[in-house]
C-alpha cells in the first residue's frame, strides 16, 4: 500500500479505524515501522467511602488491596 502525506504532514491508512493508535518507529535507513497498539482494559475502579474512626477520618475501600501489586508498584520508586 502506498500513502501520501498532505500539506499538514498527515497520512491516511485505509484499514485504520477512528481512534486506533499506532507506535511509530523510524529505522536508521529512513523507513517507518507502524505497530498497532492494543488498548489496555482498565480493571474496575475501587470505590472509597470516608468514615470517621475516633478522631480521624479514614478511607474504606469496597475491595481488598492486592499486596503483591502494591509491593511491585512501590519497588519501582527509589
Amino acid at each position: 500500500m502506498t500513502v501520501v502525506a498532505d500539506n499538514k504532514k498527515r497520512v491516511t491508512l485505509r484499514l485504520a479505524k477512528p481512534g486506533d493508535r499506532f507506535d511509530v518507529q523510524v529505522a536508521a535507513d529512513g523507513n517507518y515501522i507502524l505497530t498497532k497498539l492494543v488498548p489496555v482494559q482498565p480493571s474496575s475502579t475501587a470505590k472509597v467511602r470516608i468514615e470517621k474512626r475516633g478522631p480521624y477520618h479514614v478511607g474504606v475501600l469496597d475491595q481488598p488491596i492486592n499486596e503483591e501489586a502494591l509491593k511491585d508498584a512501590v519497588a519501582e520508586f527509589p
